[in-house]
């Protein structure tokens, strides 16, 4: 696997992340919070987990597009009763409660096993360690007191409080504006960790933020993609297959274990 070997570890003061998808498994929580509902059948008619996730992820980013003031539980909830009627489920009381409980659901969401652990090992190498996640604080906040308790971030930024969903370049760029009005860190100074090649990679490719890919789903194994060509459309210095993964190299460059 390709990892980043290039990277100058000793000159990175923060570490920003990406959380769900990255951090906590967010296919397999949406995919167990629909068919926590009613409307499992339907769902399961309709084509694989796989088609679902399609389906349900390309509804959540139209809405972060048209209604970017939304909170990430109402878009979930609302992408919910866009898909039922997609697949030609009306939307009566029954599936407008069961959006309601998938939206909410995020919070719940399991963390990857190897999570928690490595952002400890992470944080006694680097000064400030930031999220930057499209979450509303309802959710985040169930994240924080379950799943990610005990990660010692430094602060959070958070799509509710910018305003705006990541690919939109406005998050990175309140993340730079904070990073540095706060601590006084500058962009070079900055490494991006990130599951999402749509939400993460490419934007920052745009800014010019240096970035690692965590291919947490085996998305190059599985689509038959070379890294040399996924690498040049989204810039990322390196990949891991998980955050473990990328904290034995900072150990390995640094020191530690």
């Amino acid at each position: 696997m390709t990892t980043p070997t290039t990277i100058p570890w000793a000159n990175i003061r923060a570490l920003t992340l990406d959380i769900y998808g990255t951090l906590v498994d967010w296919d397999s929580g949406v995919v167990r919070a629909a068919h926590a509902t009613p409307l499992s059948p339907h769902i399961r008619a309709a084509g694989s987990d796989a088609d679902f996730l399609r389906a349900i992820e390309a509804q959540h980013a139209r809405i972060e597009r048209e209604q970017p003031g939304m909170r990430k539980s109402e878009i979930n909830a609302e992408g919910f009763r866009a898909y039922a009627r997609e697949i030609g489920v009306v939307v009566d009381g029954e599936v407008e409660e069961a959006a309601r409980g998938f939206g909410r659901s995020i919070g719940g969401f399991e963390a990857f096993g190897d999570t928690v652990d490595a952002i400890k090992r992470l944080s006694k190498h680097f000064e400030v360690i930031v999220p930057l996640t499209n979450m509303d604080h309802f959710s985040y906040g169930g994240t924080l007191a379950g799943p990610l308790k005990g990660c010692p971030f430094t602060a959070s930024y958070l799509a509710e409080d910018i305003g705006s969903y990541k690919p939109d370049l406005a998050n990175f760029r309140y993340l730079f504006d904070h990073l540095k009005a706060d601590y006084g860190i500058e962009k070079n100074e900055i490494c991006h960790v990130a599951q999402s090649l749509f939400h993460d990679h490419g934007p920052a490719k745009k800014v010019g933020l240096r970035s690692v890919w965590v291919d947490r789903y085996g998305i190059l194994e599985a689509e038959g993609r070379r890294w040399e060509d996924v690498q040049g459309e989204y810039g990322m210095v390196g990949r891991v297959s998980s955050l473990a993964e990328l904290a034995d190299l900072v150990d390995e460059a640094l020191g530690g274990s």
